[in-house]
């Protein structure tokens, strides 16, 4: 690529001037050497179909422009603006080069196979890292399954069923079927919003209004290695993410939840039964540290600087040995249970839902040019409720979030690299170390 283009390309994506400097990595003679991120699909369809959604509503749902499951012209619009940004600001902070495209194999993608919303959300976001410089994202063969998003179920990690039934209904108090006071007024204004007259009082089952989500049994089951909870609140966690994606997608407001939740308070009341599900299925330890187990330890390998290890690496797509920024595409369940093995929570001021679309961890590692010790720091970078909905650009007048997050086991903000790998090895059950 022609050097002036990438520069009309990357000036279009600064206008506003340049990113600022990180002045904490500055003042302590810290130069960055190497980021491994970590980043969910951008904005999908709902994975239920619409007849489904139907039979837990009042109404019928608003057609797609794609099907069910599918990452959207506009969310690949979205997670390439973040691409755009982050790229801009790895330049900056000399991770990447200033002023052309990057050195070969200096950027490294991976998008989950399994699924088109992560491989297509992988090529847009390296569109975005490397605008006009050709970046081609890695994977397995599409459709495939990677071990690596899904270790516990893929047989890499496989949990003891009994053990995690265990530890999810002791995270939800001791009684699965119950609902948290904390989550309550949530599944209320819920309600309200998806099934006002199905589930009013009186009304049968059966009746033409539907049947009520919010009520029924609930019990774990466990899908072929992966733990699920069915019951009101999974239900209800499922219906709130549906009318979430309506908004972010940018469909107009009297079609967000019927009109009912157009607006960013109407989806910060709902949202919590979303979160609150995912953490209790994610993030709880037992399932965290063995579905999250093979991420971890690539993160590691990318922090450390080690010889990729497969699945991430197959023979076909090794992860270069000079790569100096690694950026994993996954799910917001990958998220959940790499905060959740290493101890990380967050919220996103701007942002109702913990894990949005795009949302990305990023390990960055330092090095102290005083005494030559390495560092990592985590960073949770996202776009707020109406940049996802505008698919609007980011500048540093009008910058992404960003969250630092400080590492619990190391009792501050930041980790030597060979404790980092320490204790991402405690948290990862020793049979999964291998």
């Amino acid at each position: 690529m022609k050097k002036g283009l990438f520069l009309g390309l990357l000036a279009a994506s600064l206008m506003a001037g340049p990113v600022q400097a990180d002045t904490t990595a500055s003042a302590s003679h810290e130069v960055l050497e190497r980021v491994v991120m970590l980043s969910r699909h951008g904005v999908r369809s709902p994975t239920k179909g619409l007849a489904e959604l139907r039979r837990l509503s009042d109404q019928d749902w608003p057609a797609w422009p794609v099907d069910r499951g599918i990452l959207t012209p506009h969310g690949a619009d979205a997670i390439r603006q973040l691409g755009l940004y982050l790229g801009a600001q790895y330049r900056w902070r000399g991770l990447l080069t200033a002023n052309s495209c990057p050195a070969e194999n200096s950027i490294f993608v991976w998008g989950d196979s399994g699924d088109q919303r992560t491989r297509a959300s992988a090529q847009a976001l390296a569109d975005g890292l490397a605008p006009g410089c050709g970046l081609k994202a890695h994977g397995l063969a599409p459709d495939s399954p990677d071990v690596l998003f899904d270790a516990a179920s893929g047989g890499a990690c496989p949990m003891d069923a009994a053990e995690a039934t265990k530890a999810v209904i002791a995270a939800n108090g001791g009684d699965i079927a119950t609902v948290p006071a904390s989550v309550a007024p949530a599944l209320a204004a819920l309600v309200q919003v998806v099934a006002p007259k199905a589930c009013a009082p009186g009304v049968a089952s059966n009746s033409p209004a539907g049947a009520c989500f919010a009520t029924g049994p609930a019990k774990v089951v466990d899908k072929g290695g992966e733990v699920k909870v069915d019951g009101p609140l999974a239900r209800g966690a499922m219906l709130a993410e549906s009318v979430f994606l309506e908004y972010v997608q940018g469909m107009p407001a009297d079609q967000v939840g019927w009109g009912r939740a157009g607006t960013p308070q109407a989806l910060a009341a709902i949202l919590p039964v979303h979160d609150y599900q995912a953490d209790l299925t994610r993030r709880t330890p037992y399932i965290a540290s063995h579905n999250g187990a093979l991420l971890a330890r690539q993160i590691v390998a990318g922090v450390t600087g080690e010889a990729p290890a497969a699945p991430l690496a197959p023979p076909l797509a090794p992860v270069p040995a000079g790569a100096r920024l690694i950026s994993i595409l996954g799910h917001d369940t990958n998220l959940s249970n790499v905060a959740g093995l290493l101890g990380l929570d967050w919220t996103l001021p701007g942002q109702p839902d913990k894990t949005a679309p795009d949302t990305t961890l990023a390990f960055e590692v330092s090095r102290d040019t005083a005494t030559g010790k390495r560092y990592v720091r985590v960073a949770l970078y996202y776009q707020t409720l109406e940049d996802l909905r505008q698919a609007a650009a980011l500048t540093p007048a009008h910058p992404a979030g960003k969250v630092d997050l400080p590492l619990p086991a190391c009792g501050g903000d930041r980790c030597t690299v060979e404790d980092f790998a320490t204790l991402v090895r405690k948290a990862v059950p020793a049979a999964c170390w291998r």
